[in-house]
């Protein structure tokens, strides 16, 4: 029995959607990984673009930043992140 990605990948690449559907699911692990911790803005080109709310966990994130790098790539199934920027909307 084959899955539904079997089928789901080459029909959103056919239609030109499969980037925008791979960038959609980075930051949806990004925003489970992150939790209260930051927001996704983008992906695109190897870069996830994300938002936190002071500078400690700006800081906080840049420690872990190989980790969720990791864990996403982890779940996407190759290597698709290659490094992360970090935006800080707060005013600390």
């Amino acid at each position: 029995m084959k899955k539904l990605s079997d089928f789901l990948k080459p029909t959103l690449a056919g239609k030109g959607l499969k980037k925008g559907a791979e960038g959609a699911e980075v930051c949806f692990y990004a925003k489970e990984w992150g939790k209260d911790l930051l927001d996704p803005i983008s992906f695109s080109r190897g870069i996830l673009k994300v938002s936190v709310s002071s500078s400690s966990a700006a800081q906080a994130l840049v420690m872990e930043e190989e980790e969720l790098i990791k864990v996403i790539n982890t779940k996407i199934g190759h290597p698709l992140v290659k490094s992360i920027k970090v935006v800080n909307s707060g005013k600390s």
